[in-house]
């Protein structure tokens, strides 16, 4: 997840948008891995 992040290269002031969008693209890899692991 964190190699995913520094690929999508964010740039802006920490916090708020940039932590949602951290929270949401790792759940959204951990219920994908979920779903490739059965």
């Amino acid at each position: 997840v964190f190699a995913c992040g520094e690929m999508l290269d964010w740039e802006g002031p920490t916090g708020g948008y940039l932590l949602t969008a951290c929270l949401a693209t790792g759940r959204w890899a951990g219920r994908a891995a979920g779903r490739q692991v059965g």
